[in-house]
């Protein structure tokens, strides 16, 4: 569930300061909107795709058929976003290393209702945000609390 870390640093890219004498704070959203925006669009569909492939699965083979929708997601949220600085780039588990039970099952579909959670709220952020500021603004009083 690689993809869904990546999604939850989601907020601290899309907002994060660039070190002095580099790119303006509006430069650093508007890239962010433009990488991040297609990603959440083709993630949450995914996201919400898995959960309910998730909910219905009762076994370790048809959980295995649910996370291959994660770890094809993960693959191709991989390669548009290469490596992010410090954060290991290590694959995801294969979902055969993943025992299956009533636990597992609980505490994804809790990972995966709070990153749809998430990539909602920030994706909505991004498209009602014109500058780092509101960006900002929205995504601190959008954001889920623990």
């Amino acid at each position: 569930m690689r993809i869904l870390s990546l999604l939850l640093l989601i907020p601290s890219l899309a907002v994060a300061q660039p070190p002095a004498g580099q790119m303006d704070p509006q430069q650093i959203f508007e890239q962010s909107k433009q990488m991040m925006l297609p990603m959440m669009e083709e993630s949450l569909p995914a996201m919400k795709e898995a959960k309910a492939c998730l909910q219905k699965a009762d076994d370790q083979s048809s959980f295995e058929s649910c996370a291959e929708i994660m770890a094809d997601l993960d693959k191709k949220m991989r390669a548009r976003m290469g490596p992010i600085p410090g954060n290991q780039d290590q694959p995801m588990k294969d979902p055969k290393d993943i025992e299956w039970n009533a636990e597992t099952k609980k505490d994804m579909l809790h990972f995966l209702d709070r990153s749809i959670l998430i990539g909602t709220a920030m994706s909505d952020c991004f498209k009602q945000s014109s500058s780092m500021e509101q960006m900002q603004k929205c995504s601190q009083a959008s954001m889920p609390k623990k």
